[in-house]
């Protein structure tokens, strides 16, 4: 990387430069105050642009957001003064009215990251930054005092929910407080704030649609979604990337799930070429060509679950945008390819923390090398003022704005910095190594905890306990219904789309139409075991149910932990190629090894649904998730599930709970067995699904037998089964029997998977 830098002519130390200007001018102009007004040389100490000052309230909040930076950019000096004004001189017990969320990623975050950062690095130091984080926790939690347990929009830091105050709440300010309440109960051992956390993120994520879309408002009160525009960007983006930021860094299966769901639907719904638009929640199609840098951030999940080509490929199009005024407006709109009203570019970090990324999963490429410099060139070029950096007001003519917000030292200059600098500087960046650590979405470093990881090495125990306190997520899964298309809609789709640049709902409905028809089965295989009996290997047919999901190579450092696979160098190397990603029948050989027959069922993992199986794509195409199934754990980790025979076994009927169970105990993520006959076959399917089956094992009937055959065929006419959205299959009559006969013997768990 060294040589790289100086190939491409940038000096080295430039990024060290750009902070030291940045920090200084804050500390020497603005401090104790929140943020740096760098045209006016002064601080701002008043609140006067509405919600942008939501968050102000004269508790040093650059200084706090910036703390893990100061580290990065090796300024131990002057972190050591912060940690000592923090614990003496800023308060919490304010009669202010402050938003909720900015206030929790902000400074509750960077006083969770600037406590883990000064235990290491000051001796002396005796946690006064966790009693801070720890008051201003307990101050944050009265916002979540409402019917349905998502917050409200602002809070009181003296006295709580203010009166008269808003009901409506976007969903990334409920769904965005995983990490840092989850932090906050890792470090004080208190499990309420990640209860917290988790039962606001299931209150609207139970209340998604058949799609699994939300909008981007919703009304904490009824629960009810104010809007029906889902989008990736403003009002939802910092939802996704808790939920896979908190998957890695809590190991909490639930929200590795959502996340499955969540990004499928996404990348079936929002995308077209590099970038995600926004859409009607209700029918998924675009609503409009308006896009928001702050949806960059879907850049660095695709990078991050392992899709490296189509992360980088949205960097492309993103930066390709970026260059066409050196900044990117809050809104640009691809039809008009020009900024919208909102021409301001106040500096923000979403597209730079993807070029971040990058250059983790292609270290050493040059072009994510260049992207980064351009980026840091302009910045310094067109933003630097006397008095530290100013945002740009407007793209077009490059007018500046009196503003230096917070996230410009805490997240914008290091993701500049991590991009671009040489690899020893990165390896002593942190007390910690950088692939061990999460980011926050204000920057924030958090290590991982847990077994193999210093700090609490009985979190993954502690957060179970705490999340059995929590109603499961199944009890409000929604009940899917039909796609709802109006009349111009359904005509639209005979018609003829040439726009080159734009997405048309009419042109979407024409993709949709020209899938193929074919109903085409899939060749599966079911794995079944109960403790003291060998496995049974069953043959079977699954039906065109479900999305894809992609393999994730972030998961090979769980595996680390249980010693069940060889490391790998980088992000990059987990990508898989056609060649190695078949999964013969050999690669199972470790689901019938000694070690797995001594795991009981219970400990087996029962949090994530079934693989969703991808089966509309062109005959002979790999499933994109067939490379996850190499590794056991993997496999393990994604399907394996227990197994519960209907009642009534037809499932022509309500389906029955055992006695004292309720429905949802009896069949909540289960792979339930129905027998075939006596009514449709969607029928069954939607019944099992509404209990909350995680799959259908469907027993074929005595006269057919070994006859399978595909049991929906969504692409067909009248979309026969497209309400069904769990992977089911279809075994033999004489299987069928097998299994209820182990199935009585004792509690039987099994793994559905692909042939390939």
């Amino acid at each position: 990387m060294e040589e790289l830098a100086k190939k491409m002519g940038v000096p080295e130390k430039k990024y060290q430069k750009m902070m030291k200007k940045g920090m200084d001018s804050y500390m020497s102009l603005a401090f104790p105050a929140d943020e740096l007004r760098p045209l006016t040389c002064d601080g701002r100490t008043q609140r006067e642009r509405g919600d942008l000052d939501a968050m102000l309230g004269n508790y040093s909040m650059t200084l706090i957001d910036a703390l893990d930076s100061l580290i990065i950019f090796k300024r131990k000096a002057i972190f050591k003064v912060a940690v000592s004004h923090i614990q003496d001189s800023v308060h919490f017990n304010k009669d202010l009215e402050v938003s909720t969320f900015e206030v929790n990623i902000r400074i509750l975050g960077g006083l969770l990251s600037g406590h883990q950062h000064a235990v290491k690095l000051l001796p002396k130091y005796k946690g006064g930054l966790l009693t801070k984080a720890l008051d201003l926790g307990e101050r944050l939690l009265r916002a979540f005092d409402t019917p349905t347990g998502m917050p409200r929009s602002r809070v009181n830091l003296h006295s709580g929910i203010p009166k008269g105050s808003g009901a409506t709440v976007t969903i990334a300010e409920a769904g965005s407080f995983i990490l840092e309440f989850g932090m906050l109960s890792v470090l004080s051992g208190d499990g309420k704030f990640y209860q917290t956390a988790k039962r606001s993120l299931r209150a609207f994520w139970s209340r998604r649609n058949a799609l699994d879309l939300v909008g981007t408002t919703i009304d904490v009160n009824t629960g009810n979604f104010v809007d029906q525009q889902s989008t990736t960007g403003p009002g939802q983006d910092s939802f996704f990337e808790y939920l896979l930021k908190g998957y890695i860094l809590f190991k909490d299966l639930e929200l590795l799930d959502i996340f499955l769901s969540a990004y499928a639907a996404v990348e079936q719904h929002h995308s077209f070429e590099g970038f995600t638009y926004t859409v009607d929640m209700n029918k998924g199609l675009m609503m409009n060509t308006h896009l928001s840098p702050l949806a960059c951030v879907w850049a660095s999940l695709q990078v991050l679950i392992g899709d490296v080509s189509s992360g980088l490929r949205s960097v492309l199009y993103w930066y390709s945008l970026w260059k066409k005024h050196d900044a990117l407006p809050e809104v640009y709109d691809t039809r008009s390819q020009s900024p919208t009203q909102a021409r301001d570019s106040p500096l923000r970090p979403e597209l730079i923390e993807a070029i971040f990324y990058l250059s983790l999963a292609l270290p050493g490429d040059a072009a994510v090398f260049e992207m980064a410099r351009s980026m840091a060139d302009a910045i310094d070029e067109q933003s630097r003022v006397s008095c530290g950096f100013a945002a740009v007001a407007d793209v077009t003519t490059k007018r500046l704005d009196n503003r230096m917000d917070s996230f410009f030292l805490s997240e914008t200059l290091v993701y500049l910095y991590l991009a671009m600098a040489p690899s020893d500087e990165l390896a002593s960046a942190l007390p910690w190594p950088l692939g061990s650590s999460v980011f926050t979405t204000e920057g924030h470093i958090f290590p991982l905890h847990g077994p193999g990881h210093e700090g609490n090495t009985g979190l993954e125990a502690s957060l179970a306990a705490w999340d059995r306190t929590l109603p499961l997520l199944g009890a409000e899964a929604p009940i899917a219904t039909c796609e709802a298309l109006s009349p111009f809609e359904r005509v639209a789709v005979q018609q003829r789309c040439r726009t080159k640049y734009l997405l048309t709902p009419s042109y979407q409905l024409q993709m949709v139409a020209e899938t193929t028809r074919r109903c085409r089965p899939q060749e599966v295989s079911l794995l079944v075991w109960t403790e003291g009996l060998p496995p049974l290997r069953l043959h079977a047919l699954a039906s065109s149910l479900g999305r894809a999901v992609a393999a994730l190579p972030l998961l090979h450092h769980r595996l680390l932990e249980e010693g069940k696979a060889a490391p790998r160098p980088d992000l990059g190397a987990g990508e898989e190629t056609e060649q190695n990603s078949s999964c013969g029948v050999d690669s199972l050989a470790g689901l019938d090894s000694p070690e797995r027959k001594k795991t009981p069922p219970s400990a087996w993992p029962q949090s994530l649904s079934l693989l969703r199986l991808d089966l509309e794509q062109s005959p002979g195409r790999m499933p994109s998730f067939s490379s996850a199934l190499r590794l056991e754990p993997l496999r393990r980790l994604f399907a394996t599930r227990f197994l519960q025979a209907a009642d009534p076994l037809s499932a022509c009927n309500d389906l029955l709970p055992e006695p004292g169970r309720t429905l949802q105990e009896t069949y909540g993520g289960r792979l339930v067995i129905i027998s075939r006959g006596g009514c449709l076959f969607v029928q069954k399917l939607l019944r099992a699904q509404q209990a909350g089956a995680a799959g259908i094992i469907m027993m074929n009937s005595e006269t057919y037998d070994q006859r399978l055959q595909v049991m929906t065929c969504p692409n067909q006419e009248r979309g026969g089964g497209a309400e069904v959205r769990v992977p089911a299959a279809m075994i033999s009559w004489s299987d069928g029997q097998l299994l209820l006969q182990r199935l009585r013997q004792g509690p039987l768990a099994g793994t559905l998977f692909t042939q390939h």
